[in-house]
Parts: structure tokens; C-alpha cells; sequence
């Protein structure tokens, strides 16, 4: 996906949608330019809860007045906004990723950031620990999510405010081996499940079903395809037909 909270973080989203902890929305890594996709994302909300900015892989190395604008439109519909930042698996500086939070926050005013490239075993842990405390140096209610795009450990609950444990195709989605026990410890809006490749309408409706039995309240699911599945939205039924589905529990 390169080109692809602490519980207060949390708290903010929480608050900002009444009923939440009974229904799903859809977090979108939004890896487009400005423009009419930003403005149909925008008009879903609050179905739409979370997008995503990545102007270059990151930030890039200067600021763009069009996202600049854009991020503003969207966060005064109520949704919230992040800033991409790779991890590279735990090896990249935390200089670097520091670097990158600090231009988000100055540059584009977003509420938070979401960290891809995330690994999943305790041994990496205090670099993500890291990576949470840096994104709050600036923001201290900034939001956190971090992507390992598979199951955790219980401790990478302290890295963020949501965790995407799920990023694959619709046939992987079938196959997904049941969560460890402790996940039905956390409210259902702490994960994050991001499915790919789901051909119809009907197999988006199978795989949000499966997602409440998973303890998902953040999902996403696209037809769209590899190398870059998220650089566009669902069209006509399949759009309208998501939307619906992040309905009751």
C-alpha cells in the first residue's frame, strides 16, 4: 500500500457518531487526487468515517494547496482525515517518520495518521510504540491506526487507536482463520479489515457479513484490483449497496 488512538483518539470518533458502537463505517485509504472522488467520499459521510491523504507516498516535499483544500472540505463533512506514512516494517528512521507527521500536521491540518507497512510480532512493538508517541507530540488527540494487514499481537492494542488486521483479496477474506480470543476484548471499532478484489455486489454483501461476525467496525471493500486497488471508488450499485450494508450489527 505504499503508493499506493490511545483510547482518547478514539474517544473523538466515538463521540463524533452517535450509535457507532452498534454499526459500521467505512475507513477508505483514499490514494487519489483532489477532486470529484473527494467529493463523493465526502457526501457518505457519516457513513463514511475515516479517508486517508497520501499526495506522494507521504507527505511529499512541499505542500499542495489542493489537498490542502480538499482535506478541509472533507473534515467539515465530518470526516476524519489522516496523513500516510510507510514504516517500511519497522526499518525506516523514526527521524524520517517524524519528519513526515510534522509536515501532515503543518501543512494539511489533518487529525491523525495512518501508519502502513506495519509488522505484527512483539519485536518491532516499541518502534510502533514510538511512532504513536510521535504522532501525538504535535496533536496529542491526534488519531492512530497502523497497518499490518494481518492478526497481532494483544500489545500492538498500545500502538493505536484502530489496527487494520485484515488487507487481501476477497478469496483470502473466505478463508480468514478466526481471530485469538482476546479480540472480543476491544470494542469492534479498534480493527479495521480492508478487502480487495471482491467481483459483485453479492460477494461485497457476503464479505460485510462475514466482517460483523469478525468484530470489524472499520471496514472497506473494493472491486478494484492490484497493483493499486485503492486508487479509485465503487460505482453505482456496488457504492450504494456498501453504504447500505454498514448498517445494525
Amino acid at each position: 500500500m505504499r503508493k499506493l488512538h490511545t483510547l482518547l483518539g478514539l474517544t473523538m470518533l466515538l463521540a463524533a457518531a452517535p450509535g457507532w458502537a452498534q454499526t459500521q463505517r467505512m475507513a477508505i485509504p483514499s490514494y487519489f487526487g483532489p477532486g470529484p472522488l473527494w467529493t463523493k467520499l465526502g457526501a457518505a459521510a457519516p457513513r463514511v468515517g475515516l479517508a486517508i491523504i497520501n499526495p506522494n507516498s507521504g507527505p511529499g516535499d512541499a505542500v499542495r494547496a489542493d489537498y490542502v483544500a480538499q482535506v478541509k472540505a472533507t473534515q467539515a463533512r465530518g470526516v476524519t482525515v489522516l496523513g500516510y506514512i510507510h514504516t517500511s516494517y519497522g526499518k525506516r528512521p523514526l527521524s524520517e517518520v517524524q519528519s513526515e507527521i510534522e509536515k501532515f500536521h503543518r501543512w494539511y491540518g489533518v487529525s491523525g495518521i495512518f501508519f502502513d507497512e506495519v509488522t505484527n510480532d512483539d519485536a518491532d512493538l516499541p518502534y510502533y510504540l514510538q511512532c504513536k508517541a510521535a504522532a501525538r507530540v504535535i496533536q496529542p488527540k491526534a488519531v492512530v491506526v497502523i497497518n499490518p494487514g494481518t492478526p497481532v499481537t494483544e500489545g500492538y492494542m498500545n500502538a493505536a487507536d484502530v489496527v487494520v488486521t485484515f488487507e487481501s483479496d476477497y478469496p483470502a477474506y473466505l478463508k480468514r482463520a478466526p481471530d485469538a480470543a482476546w479480540v472480543a476484548k476491544y470494542p469492534a471499532a479498534r480493527f479495521f479489515h480492508l478487502v480487495l478484489a471482491v467481483p459483485t455486489v453479492a460477494n461485497m454483501h457476503t464479505a460485510a457479513r462475514l466482517s460483523k461476525q469478525r468484530h470489524a467496525g472499520w471496514v472497506y471493500f473494493t472491486p478494484d484490483t492490484l497493483p493499486n486497488p485503492w486508487d479509485t471508488l465503487p460505482e453505482g450499485a456496488y457504492w450504494t449497496g456498501e453504504l447500505a450494508a454498514l448498517g445494525g450489527r
